[in-house]
């Protein structure tokens, strides 16, 4: 299958209802901000909706329904704002950490390379000079990466201090024993082990299924970003029925993408989402 990135096709919501309503087990694969909920100037104020949390619930109580929230995002704030959500599957710094449906506990996901943090401190220097010359930025120091942000800033410096940035950290890195790489994400510059994506959660998540039960005939996977590229590659290049997965770019803009399908905004998630959820048999008229 060919994965050259492209423009993705509006959803085809018919077809997807009615391999969903047709299928006996199903993944799905969610990034949080930009897909779940939408962008927003304070990232502490991206949180779910008590309507969110109903939807969620819902659908991740079927039991022909395997849901997982693959984030960005610190193990911290998942487990504060999402961690109620017992049936669902976490999964934190774009897979370095995971707590497992019905679990309570936190796992590492050992990556070659990301042991080796010595790196951090160089890095936290350079970020640290270019908040200090972009008004509005700041710096989001996780466990495995670094990220700067300047959604908030005056958007032409905001856009010409990263282009600065990332350039003096890329020539930075060529000096360093650590395999790490700086990706472009919305609206920020993260700087990670160069094995740490979203593609290895997804992949490992598809390989337990051989171990407990038969695979996944429909699979959802939704995101927002380049860093969720991985994920859509992941799921394409895997050995699962492409025709019953859907790998969706949500708010996709004039942006090349892997996926296959768009939607407009993370209120058309919630909206797809919630008639899922509601879906009570296989009579596609229901939905």
């Amino acid at each position: 299958m060919s994965l050259v990135m492209g423009k993705p096709s509006p959803l085809d919501f018919p077809k997807l209802s009615n391999d969903y309503l047709n299928s006996e087990a199903r993944l799905f694969l969610l990034d949080w901000d930009g897909t779940l909920t939408a962008i927003v100037g304070d990232p502490e104020a991206a949180v779910p909706t008590a309507a969110d949390t109903e939807i969620l619930e819902e659908l991740s109580s079927n039991p022909k329904n395997d849901l997982w929230i693959i984030s960005g995002r610190d193990s911290a704030f998942l487990q504060k704002h999402l961690g109620s959500l017992g049936s669902v599957g976490l999964s934190a710094e774009h897979g370095a950490f995971v707590r497992l449906a019905n679990h309570t506990d936190w796992q590492s996901i050992s990556v070659p390379g990301w042991e080796d943090t010595t790196w951090q401190e160089t890095i936290m220097a350079i970020f640290e000079d270019y908040t200090a010359k972009t008004q509005g930025s700041w710096i989001e120091r996780k466990s495995i990466a670094i990220s700067w942000h300047y959604r908030n800033a005056l958007p032409d410096i905001g856009i010409l201090n990263s282009k600065e940035c990332k350039d003096q950290i890329e020539r930075c890195i060529l000096q360093m024993p650590s395999n790490l790489e700086v990706i472009n994400g919305k609206m920020c510059l993260e700087v990670r082990p160069r094995n740490l994506n979203k593609g290895v959660i997804v992949r490992s998540i598809i390989m337990s299924y051989g171990a407990r039960t038969a695979p996944p005939d429909f699979v959802l996977c939704m995101g927002d970003d380049v860093t969720d590229e991985d994920m859509f590659k992941a799921i394409r290049s895997s050995s699962l029925n492409s025709e019953r997965c859907f790998t969706v770019s949500v708010g996709q803009g004039s942006r090349p993408t892997t996926a296959s399908w768009s939607l407009p905004d993370p209120g058309d998630v919630m909206d797809l989402l919630g008639k899922l959820a509601a879906a009570p048999t296989k009579d596609h008229s229901e939905l």
